[in-house]
């Protein structure tokens, strides 16, 4: 079938069309054709999106009739359409536009890099800027912070200054006030001392003349006074042979006033007027009995009598230095400051105490003097001079040695700081030494030398744990002592290249230091208690540290060279020189002062929380067990084992098993003091095969007989053992152990 079927068209229908009709659809098409194109027209679905001119066929203006074709004309129109030359379009060069398109999307993605980057860029400089503001904020606080800080310093200091100078002026007026009043009690006393007297010289002639007859042919005596009878005689005969005088009438003396007479008397005699009566005497000798008699010894020594500041003040006199048999105070005359070395510190001590205040008591007094010798010893340490540093702490240690608690802990501030920085002039240097090889030449340099000859560091600790005893029974003493010790200078003492006796003495004065809520040093700042912990984790860490570490000294490398030679002895280890009685000794010290800390439940959740501590707890007991069976000095002696003598220090045996009842009770305090949830075997990974130490040597105690090696182990501590035991065994284990430790007994 063809199309004109298809469509239903017929030949006969274009019969009817009008002659013309093709000529008018040929014009209309040619001027479709020409029809130019619309700005802005929407584009059609027909067309081609690349750059051509499209024609919209819909459009009502492109096709003026008003009306459809009829079917016949429009295959007229087709059937023209197809013969007839089509007009030239404007056609684009395709290449060009592809080519620019092809720019135009490289243009498009170089600037969205562009874009891309600057954003990174932004971004980049807004986090840089946020940062640098965020630093800047930081640093501001922290200045404003520290600028507080200063100002609220300055004016405590300032208000301090005042305090003291007011509190000086008040003393100086009570002093001026206090010596007006003695001045008047001595003159008084020394008048009433002087009538005394007098009325003794004046009673004693009476009752001698009354007791005696006179005379009339006595010697004449001298005249002391004016005589009215003028007959060389003594008036007193004739007044008592001639009752009838009248005694007290005046005698008769030269008119005082001759100036007022009505006639003056001019004296023309070449002889010299006579004397009638003799010149009164000035009264010298009153005067001087006065102040002979303020200064009246009977006086003095009735006031060294009642008060007991010159009993410190004797004492103080006649104490003697610890080196040497010189007194304290004339062995300061042979030390002289460097910035002055023309005045003695002996001048000094005297130059202040001239201005202490009369009316302060004896512990006043003795407060005054530590402070005395803590600024000498302050000033040397400025002005690194340390040779006299020993009569300091002679007399200091003298001093606070008669005195209450309440008097050294009234020293904290002063003396904390000044016996810290003296021993760290000779601690630091041996852990430096201790932690680098490159540092031990100066730990044997002569300027080293010469300060270690010169600060006793183990005095100086004495003198602070003297402190620190002073201040534990009241609660806020003891907590600003802590304040005033940095953790750093416990940490550097508790090294094992210090001496034994320094770390014995600082783990003392760390027993101290157990608080209801503080372990060791105190921050000053409240708010700051991650510090506080880290400072209290450092602290434990380095005691666990000392039951495993060994003391040793640092050997003096130019002391090698002299080794070789016969007379000298080479240079040897502290481990040779301290027993084992000793080292063992130190260890039952660190037990105890972690048996002290976990008193507190603070103290104890702090042990049983860090990481390490428990561990090393059961790695020193299993070490101390397995010295029981490898060391031979550990085994008991065969000889009368059981009366020991009462000279004889603890013999290592009694010595490692009383470290393992310590041992063993202190991990039992730390697992029964916590709540239920608290396991042990938890904290046992971090120590090498601390799983297996912790059931062989909990078992070798549970299961102990107590006998030859075992001897010693208490049954409380066996008990300890076992429930530890029980509550983390399984049945399996239980029975394990039991079969390896437990035969001989069942």
């Amino acid at each position: 079938m063809d199309n004109d079927d298809d469509f239903d068209f017929s030949d006969d229908g274009l019969d009817d069309l009008p002659a013309n009709t093709l000529q008018q659809l040929e014009t209309t098409a040619i001027q479709a054709t020409q029809h130019p194109p619309r700005h802005g027209a929407p584009a059609s679905d027909y067309g081609l999106d690349d750059g051509d001119e499209v024609i919209n066929l819909d459009e009502q203006s492109i096709l003026p009739r008003a009306e459809p074709w009829p079917p016949v004309a429009q295959h007229a129109y087709n059937d023209a359409m197809e013969v007839e030359e089509q007009p030239q379009r404007s056609q684009a060069d395709v290449s060009q536009l592809l080519l620019r398109i092809k720019k135009l999307e490289q243009e498009k993605a170089r600037m969205s890099r562009d874009l891309q980057s600057e954003k990174s860029r932004f971004m980049s400089k807004s986090g840089e800027a946020e940062t640098a503001r965020r630093r800047l904020d930081a640093t501001n606080r922290e200045n404003e912070r520290r600028m507080l800080a200063l100002q609220q310093s300055h004016h405590e200091a300032v208000a301090k200054h005042d305090a003291e100078l007011e509190k000086i002026r008040r003393e100086r007026e009570q002093a001026q006030t206090n010596n007006m009043f003695l001045e008047h009690d001595l003159a008084r006393e020394a008048d009433k001392t002087k009538r005394m007297k007098k009325n003794a010289r004046n009673n004693v002639p009476s009752m001698q003349k009354q007791n005696s007859v006179p005379s009339p042919i006595g010697t004449p005596k001298r005249q002391q006074k004016n005589l009215p009878f003028r007959d060389g005689f003594d008036d007193d005969d004739i007044l008592m042979a001639s009752p009838t005088k009248n005694r007290d009438k005046s005698k008769a003396a030269t008119p005082k006033q001759a100036s007022k007479r009505k006639r003056q008397v001019v004296d023309q005699s070449p002889v010299p007027a006579l004397q009638l009566s003799e010149p009164r005497a000035p009264p010298l000798r009153e005067e001087s009995s006065v102040a002979a008699d303020k200064f009246d010894p009977s006086l003095f020594e009735r006031l060294r009598r009642e008060d007991h500041r010159f009993d410190l003040l004797h004492r103080l006199v006649n104490n003697r230095s610890s080196r040497g048999t010189d007194r304290v105070l004339e062995a300061l005359t042979r030390f002289a400051l460097p910035s002055q070395p023309q005045m003695k510190l002996s001048s000094r001590v005297y130059d202040e105490l001239i201005t202490c205040s009369l009316e302060q008591d004896a512990h006043t007094l003795a407060l005054k003097f530590c402070h005395i010798f803590l600024d000498l010893w302050e000033q040397c340490l400025i002005e690194r001079y340390y040779d006299p540093v020993y009569l300091f702490l002679d007399a200091l240690q003298f001093i606070l040695a008669y005195e209450p608690c309440s008097t050294a802990a009234a020293l904290t501030e002063q003396a904390v700081a000044v016996i810290v920085r003296s021993v760290d002039l000779v601690s630091i240097p041996i852990a430096r030494a201790d932690m680098n090889e490159k540092a031990i030449p100066d730990l044997y340099s002569p300027t080293q030398r010469k300060i270690s000859s010169g600060i006793d560091a183990l005095d100086c600790l004495d003198l602070l744990y003297l402190i620190a005893c002073s201040c534990v029974p009241t609660p806020d003493a003891i907590a600003r002592f802590w304040q005033c010790i940095p953790t750093d200078f416990v940490l550097v003492l508790l090294k094992k290249a210090q001496p034994l006796a320094w770390i014995t003495i600082t783990l003392r004065i760390l027993s101290t230091s157990a608080l209801s809520n503080i372990i060791g040093s105190i921050v000053a700042d409240g708010s700051a208690p991650d510090q506080q912990q880290k400072r209290e984790t450092d602290l434990i860490d380095r005691l666990t540290r000392l039951l495993f570490d060994v003391p040793k000294t640092i050997p003096d490398p130019n002391a090698e060279s002299s080794a070789s030679s016969p007379s000298s002895s080479p240079t040897t280890n502290v481990l040779e020189s301290y027993s084992t009685t000793q080292i063992l000794n130190l260890r039952l010290q660190v037990l105890d002062l972690l048996t002290t800390f976990s008193v507190s439940p603070y103290g104890c959740s702090r042990l049983a929380n860090l990481r390490y501590c428990i561990g090393r707890l059961v790695k020193f007991l299993d070490a101390q067990l397995n010295a029981l069976y490898t060391s031979s000095a550990c085994f008991p002696s065969s000889t009368s084992p059981s009366i020991p003598s009462p000279s004889s220090s603890p013999s290592p045996h009694a010595q490692t098993i009383s470290s393992i009842n310590s041992t063993v009770t202190l991990i039992s305090h730390l697992k029964t003091a916590l709540p239920p949830p608290h396991d042990i075997k938890s904290k046992l990974g971090v120590i090498h095969g601390g799983h297996h130490k912790y059931m062989v040597a909990l078992s070798r105690v549970a299961f102990s007989e107590g006998v030859c090696i075992e001897e010693g182990i208490d049954e409380e501590v066996a008990e300890m053992a076992h429930a530890i035991l029980d509550e983390g065994l399984s049945p399996e284990e239980g029975e394990g152990l039991l079969r390896v430790f437990g035969g001989s007994a069942g």
